[in-house]
């Protein structure tokens, strides 16, 4: 069950779409995009766990993933806007509680963070 507290407006978005965007060169700064794949891949903790230099090939161009300096980079400015939290990095990127939840299908798990929950 999705709760953000008691007559809390919320919302949804395509985990499909936000996939997209995570690989849309043209959407500036890279901070956005880092944003974009935090939610396209979030599963039922927010978490998004990536293989190791996955992350660095969705958010590159033209085929050319992404120097690794680059992506942490833009993880580091998402971090600064508060678009993920402090714990992200390029192996896993988190949303807070209190922005994403994810009540469907999918892991309720980070092997990055060692977690697992029953939720």
């Amino acid at each position: 069950m999705i709760g953000f507290g008691p007559n809390a407006p919320w919302g949804a978005v395509s985990q499909i779409d936000c996939r997209a965007k995570a690989r849309d060169p043209r959407i500036r700064p890279l901070a956005f995009r880092v944003y974009f794949a935090a939610l396209g891949w979030g599963n039922r903790l927010g978490h998004a766990e990536f293989a190791e230099g996955a992350l660095a090939s969705i958010l590159g161009a033209e085929g050319a993933p992404l120097t690794k300096q680059a992506v942490q980079k833009g993880v580091t400015a998402a971090k600064a806007l508060g678009l993920v939290a402090g714990d992200s990095g390029a192996r896993c990127l988190v949303l807070p509680q209190h922005h994403f939840q994810n009540g469907g299908k999918g892991a309720a798990s980070c092997r990055v963070h060692a977690l697992r929950t029953s939720a």
